[in-house]
């Protein structure tokens, strides 16, 4: 097999740094990975035969001690309390055509991806009433090049993890025929797909799984493509979402030059209760504490998590996430306990990290840069955006529920994909960008 090859086979395993411009290699076996499927998008199954590169060796850590929390803890202030203030805002969103069809289009776009030259990859899920319920199916890809609308089957394949370099260049992580350890991508209108083996295979590809331009994470597993093979790292503290790690084209979306310096960072995700966070400190990752967040003085079955985090530089990063609790004796009308929910979002400086919480109501689930040394922020009513740029926080809402949100990396665009608001309990899949 050439090294041209071999790069543009390696690249299925984890988001690459760039596309790779190289036919697919003749059919081979990969050892030790799992059995290689290959076809053209479109057909009603994978037609058996690619090659993809074995399990990446491990990198021994550097054993850098752990960074401590200051302050160590994040009290929460009482309930009227509003650190945020977001005035609202006319928003600053558009929706883009998704071509959908009229008689058959029930459904949403979940998971999200755009390369540099604008290309836009997504989930599509596809809806049926069905018993009075509904009834959703992963449905494939779907690709928007700016002017028209490509859609890709993955039969018995269901995607958990999505990134993207460009219009030919897409990777996926997740699960085949109900068991995880899936690593796919389409290079040049080509399926590839293999299957991990041993702990990779047991957490990519599952929920949790994350992935940032060259970087993928999972549990306490990294996955780096360094431009002619792929490394595996052992994380210091469990990872469910990464942030930074665009090179030099500025900002954390996926795909971009990465040159594995700093400024990558991970969290533990939405998943999981709150864990340090992880940075790469340009030779090795390294824990950085988090201040504990705190919870009202009565409190029942708490979640507190850390859903995404946006690195903007060295010195300037930011987590963002929310805690959940049950109110002792206290319900629903439908005598269901009550929850009460609070976001929060927390800024490094270098050294110490502040913390803001919002108004009770919600959390934070996803956070991507603007662009412009700031972000944009969900929170988990779905169509509630809030923008922080300048010092000042905005809130905006947009006509529809929002599953995912992306730069176009090196740009200001930032994309959002979900559906409309149901109408007799179906919805259509959309996609807005900012103006």
């Amino acid at each position: 097999m050439s090294r041209v090859a071999r790069v543009c086979t390696a690249s299925l395993a984890v988001l690459a740094v760039a596309a790779c411009t190289a036919t697919p290699p003749a059919p081979t076996s990969a050892p030790g990975t799992g059995a290689a499927t290959t076809s053209r998008p479109g057909t009603a199954a994978p037609t058996p035969g690619a090659s993809l590169s074995p399990v990446p060796a491990p990198v021994i850590g550097g054993g850098l001690p752990a960074l401590p929390a200051k302050p160590a803890d994040c009290a929460q202030p009482p309930a009227g309390t509003d650190d945020i203030r977001a005035v609202q805002a006319e928003s600053g969103w558009r929706a883009l055509p998704t071509d959908e069809p009229a008689d058959e289009g029930y459904g949403r776009l979940h998971d999200l991806a755009v390369g540099r030259d604008g290309a836009v990859w997504a989930t599509r899920l596809t809806q049926r009433l069905a018993a009075e319920s509904v009834e959703t199916t992963f449905a494939g890809l779907r690709r928007w090049d700016g002017k028209r609308w490509t859609s890709y089957s993955l039969p018995g394949v269901q995607v958990t993890a999505l990134g993207a370099t460009s219009a030919t260049s897409a990777w996926v992580f997740g699960l085949a025929d109900g068991r995880s350890g899936l690593v796919g991508a389409f290079q040049h209108d080509t399926w590839a797909a293999l299957r991990l083996t041993g702990r990779l295979g047991d957490t990519f590809g599952a929920g949790g799984t994350a992935a940032r331009g060259a970087w993928a994470v999972s549990g306490r597993s990294a996955l780096w493509w360094n431009g002619s093979t792929w490394q595996q790292y052992d994380l210091p503290a469990p990872a469910g979402a990464v942030g930074g790690g665009s090179g030099s084209g500025g900002g954390s979306g996926n795909g971009g030059g990465d040159k594995r310096g700093g400024d990558v960072w991970t969290v533990s995700g939405p998943l999981v209760d709150q864990g340090p966070a992880a940075r790469w400190t340009g030779e090795a990752w390294q824990q950085v504490g988090v201040p504990a967040l705190g919870l009202p003085p009565k409190s029942e079955s708490p979640r507190v998590r850390l859903s995404d985090v946006v690195v903007l530089g060295p010195a300037d990063v930011w987590v963002v996430g929310g805690v959940s609790w049950l109110v002792p004796g206290e319900f629903t009308k439908d005598n269901e306990p009550l929850e009460r929910s609070r976001p929060v979002a927390l800024h490094w400086d270098g050294g110490t990290w502040r913390c803001r919480w919002g108004a009770l109501g919600s959390t934070f689930t996803q956070a991507e840069p603007d662009g412009r040394d700031g972000m944009w922020v969900l929170d988990s009513t779905g169509s509630r955006i809030l923008h922080f740029t300048g010092g000042r926080w905005t809130s905006q809402t947009l006509d529809g529920m929002i599953d995912a949100l992306a730069q176009r990396p090196g740009t200001t665009q930032v994309y959002a994909a979900g559906s409309s608001h149901p109408e007799k309990g179906l919805a259509r899949a959309m996609l807005w960008r900012t103006r």
